[in-house]
């Protein structure tokens, strides 16, 4: 599904949702590595992740996901980039 307006202006989730694989477990460890990897590689420079959690029946893109704007953050930042912190 490739969307058509611009994702930088969609709100960040304020919490993380509950399988937000960014979410730190018991172990004080992303709660499933593997999927947060593949969200880095897929998404690193190149877009924003769409909170799964809220996307309403469609699959419309309603917000990004905090676990990745919070990890992408820091480094968008650095670089210059002036991330938009719109928390719902």
């Amino acid at each position: 599904m490739k969307i058509t307006n611009n994702v930088s202006e969609l709100s960040i989730m304020k919490a993380y949702c509950k399988t937000c694989p960014f979410k730190l477990n018991e172990k004080n460890i992303w709660q499933n590595v593997t999927l947060a990897n593949s969200v880095i590689e897929r998404n690193l420079f190149k877009s924003q992740q769409i909170c799964h959690g809220s996307e309403s029946i469609n699959r419309k893109a309603n917000n990004r996901c905090k676990g990745y704007y919070d990890y992408a953050f820091e480094l968008y930042n650095r670089l210059g980039l002036k991330p938009s912190k719109n928390l719902i």
